[in-house]
């Protein structure tokens, strides 16, 4: 052979990428979408708690790029998810609790949201399960999908037996139990099984797809199998001081007390069990997503798919004696979020970089080569970091939780400013569980009045109930 032609063949294996990021029809890549309920930084991509088991995102994560300090903008439902796909933070569009809702905000109503982004800009659009909790109208909702097997679904299926007593004040769906029933009885299980066949598929069109997955929302119902997985006696609990809240505001301390009394659930045997279906739920949600990263994997479209995976808040397994979200802490604030860009995220790669939810949206617009959108979008492309996991980024998150109540998180301090002025603030670099409040500190003057710079100059009424017009 030639040396020519041996120079041309090795030009072309050294130029040719392993990955491409482009749709062959339209120049575009296309994205899975996967949000999770619920789900607290127990994985072991995060906190890795004692005995977790999610082997399907650890297999995953090995050929993504995971954020290690990732939080989200509101810690509930609602104004969690509707800043995600609005790009607009709680503060400016008043959606504060899950009872506001999304078409009486007016920021939210005039904005273009990201699925609709999609929808203009050429892809096929997919969806099931949980997305919104508060939707648009129906016929904005319909617009903005191509197809929408499986719907929505359900927190279901329930319990049928109450180990709680009764006496316990608590949500009606804070309740557990170890199901003998069919998988199809979660929709989690059955829109995989939609979703394993739509990835089977090629697509003239890029497409947006959205796996909205309930697990580990309650009713903590998950396949028996699952509970197996965890044994009560080689259950490790939280470490929760008694004293916990001595140091904390009285809104603090409303906040911990509500809805759940960690103390009642102790008195009736019930923490550990709680704690059990908590962590076989991760388990079994982790099955299902597994279940469909194997299905991209495997077909067609893995080459040039982007892939997220985030959780929409925290949750809270009693620490701080509490037991929900509702709260502006680390457990309930830190979420799950992992990105695989063909091409361009280091596979198995971790950043530091504090990031929000809020920051999904312009991050997916400017990968998929999106048109600008009307609305001011409160986060900022993480696309240098996708890049390089070290790029300088020096940008706090901020999660808001009632109006005028938020915590600012930097690489190492949380702060909270409630609405009566009352403060928290936690050094995690020596306080990663968040027990000693530094607030009361003068010593800590300065860093308070530094990391109050970053608190919102905006803060939107609530907007309430949708009230249709006369």
């Amino acid at each position: 052979m030639k040396p020519l032609q041996i120079f041309a063949i090795l030009a072309s294996i050294l130029f040719v990428p392993h990955f491409t990021l482009f749709a062959a029809s339209s120049g575009k890549p296309n994205v899975l979408f996967i949000v999770v309920d619920d789900l607290n930084d127990y994985v072991s991509l995060l906190e890795d708690y004692p005995g977790i088991k999610t082997p399907n995102l650890d297999k995953f994560s090995k050929t993504a790029m995971t954020f290690s300090q990732a939080y989200c903008a509101g810690p509930i439902c609602n104004p969690s998810r509707t800043s995600l796909i609005s790009g607009i933070a709680p503060y400016r569009s008043g959606i504060y609790i899950n009872s506001d809702q999304l078409r009486a905000s007016p920021p939210v109503v005039k904005s273009v949201l990201l699925p609709e982004q999609f929808k203009r800009n050429g892809y096929q659009t997919l969806w099931n399960g949980k997305l919104f909790h508060s939707r648009p109208s129906d016929k904005r909702f319909a617009a903005m999908w191509d197809n929408t097997e499986g719907g929505k679904g359900h927190y279901g299926p329930n319990a049928k037996n109450s180990p709680i007593p009764d006496h316990i004040e608590r949500p009606k769906n804070f309740n557990y139990e170890a199901w003998t029933g069919p998988d199809t009885d979660f929709p989690d299980y059955s829109n995989m099984l939609i979703n394993e066949q739509r990835l089977a598929q090629k697509y003239d069109d890029p497409f947006f797809m959205v796996y909205g997955i309930y697990r580990p929302h309650n009713p903590w119902t998950a396949p028996k199998r699952f509970f197996d997985m965890y044994p009560l006696d080689e259950i490790v609990m939280p470490e929760v001081p008694d004293d916990d809240l001595d140091d904390i505001p009285a809104i603090g301390q409303q906040y911990a007390r509500r809805p759940v009394s960690l103390q009642e659930l102790k008195e009736a045997g019930q923490w550990k069990p709680v704690v059990q279906s908590y962590l076989a739920s991760i388990s079994f949600m982790d099955y299902c997503l597994g279940r469909v990263l194997d299905a991209l994997d495997n077909g067609p479209n893995a080459h040039n798919t982007i892939v997220c995976i985030v959780a929409d808040h925290g949750f809270h397994m009693g620490e701080k004696q509490h037991f929900a979200k509702y709260a502006l802490w680390e457990k309930t604030t830190r979420v799950l979020y992992t990105w695989r860009v063909p091409g361009m995220t280091e596979p198995g790669s971790v950043s530091n970089a504090t990031v929000n939810l809020l920051d999904i949206y312009p991050t997916l617009n400017e990968l998929c080569g999106l048109s600008e959108v009307p609305q001011r979008l409160d986060g900022k492309s993480i696309v240098p970091i996708l890049k390089d996991s070290d790029a300088d980024w020096n940008r706090p998150s901020i999660t808001t939780y009632q109006q005028n109540d938020h915590a600012i998180r930097t690489d190492r301090w949380r702060y909270i400013r409630y609405r009566d002025g009352s403060e928290e603030l936690y050094d995690h670099s020596n306080d990663p569980n968040e027990y000693t409040n530094l607030a009361p500190n003068p010593e800590y003057a300065s860093v308070i009045a530094n990391l109050a710079k970053h608190l919102p100059k905006e803060n939107a009424a609530p907007v309430g109930k949708f009230k249709k017009q006369k």
